[in-house]
């Protein structure tokens, strides 16, 4: 490898929430190559997080679409990639195709997981921890930049938005919904893209958005996208109270994140809104059921996970087969509680 690599590109997943995982790790490699050129490799809908990432000097991106038309738009980004003439490729992803994009972009040095039979593509094939499904996945991108035996934690992702952004997402919050200023706001994101066995069901965050407003008068924002609309204004309505606001598909990720950050508090399922939020150093409630919090539960002093580690769980399954009982049991009440826990730490800390 050339001892100071000059133009770095990160492949990165395809899921908001593995981006967020992957923020330390950036962070990482722009400490060990401060004077590199970084650009990241993402799909075009994930583009505007990384537009916000201050690591990130150029953002990258794709749309691939599934069938045979993918092939040319594949080889299409492969000559793409060719005229940028990469130093180094590291890939984070574990797919074969992901590290044979950067072997056929012709970049020299190629840094990933020997995972996917692939080996033979990368020139840096690391070991992948014997246990991938228990292993944090913010651990899992750290160390491949940092040392895949390690033990110690990668440190908790951190998003930091500039003061132009949050100001331009009080304008925009006032224009949606005539919001106060002063109001106090508690963000919820009630769905999840991987399936509905991660989603607490709609009824009770309507329960808990009632809860809210009739006990400390809040604003309640529900993120998601323009296809979830409809359930998430089930959810306003269900909720019989005013102050809650339907921004499904209002938003793209750079405007999602800069709302996020003026709530006190994130309440959400296991999904990419849930791990922006905690990046961005809000206190965060997620709520687990099919999925393990070990592995992708987000990392901070600011996080409360609710999980009741049923007998099934964790399933990793889309739909529940069976009675629900991982997310069934945890109640409106118990939550609330958490959230006036976090409430009255940050009225204290005042």
């Amino acid at each position: 490898m050339k001892p100071n690599p000059k133009n770095i590109l990160i492949r990165v997943p395809n899921w908001v929430g593995d981006n967020i995982f992957t923020l330390p790790a950036v962070h990482l490699l722009r400490e060990i190559f401060p004077e590199a050129h970084l650009s990241v490799l993402v799909q075009r809908g994930l583009g505007p997080l990384w537009e916000i990432v201050p690591e990130i000097d150029e953002v990258i991106t794709y749309d691939l679409n599934g069938g045979w038309r993918d092939l040319k738009r594949k080889w299409n980004l492969i000559r793409k990639l060719r005229r940028f003439r990469f130093d180094l490729a590291v890939v984070f992803p574990r797919s074969f195709e992901s590290a044979l994009w950067m072997r056929l972009a012709g970049i020299p040095e190629r840094w990933g997981y020997a995972e996917e039979g692939r080996s033979l593509l990368l020139t840096r094939a690391v070991s992948s921890p014997r246990r991938y499904r228990d292993t944090p996945r913010i651990d899992y991108y750290y160390h491949l930049i940092d040392n895949a035996e390690s033990d110690k934690p990668a440190p908790p992702a951190v998003l930091r938005l500039s003061p132009e952004l949050i100001d331009r997402a009080g304008k925009q919050l006032r224009n949606l919904a005539g919001n106060d200023p002063e109001q106090l706001l508690i963000g919820f994101h009630p769905r999840s893209s991987y399936g509905p066995a991660k989603c607490w069901p709609g009824r009770k965050f309507s329960r808990l958005a009632e809860l809210l407003a009739k006990k400390h008068g809040v604003t309640i924002l529900l993120f998601g996208s323009e296809n979830e609309h409809d359930i998430l204004q089930e959810i306003v309505e269900n909720a019989g109270v005013g102050g809650v606001i339907n921004l499904a598909g209002k938003t793209d990720l750079k405007e999602s994140a800069a709302l996020i950050s003026l709530c006190r508090i994130f309440v959400a399922n296991d999904s990419g809104p849930l791990h922006l939020a905690a990046a961005l150093e809000v206190p965060v409630i997620g709520l687990y059921g099919s999925t393990d919090p070990r592995a992708t539960g987000p990392r901070g002093d600011k996080v409360r996970v609710i999980y009741k580690g049923v007998e099934c769980s964790p399933c990793l399954l889309r739909e529940c087969p069976t009675d629900f009982k991982c997310m069934e049991e945890i109640t409106p009440e118990e939550v609330m509680g958490e959230v006036e826990a976090f409430l009255e730490r940050s009225v204290g800390s005042d």
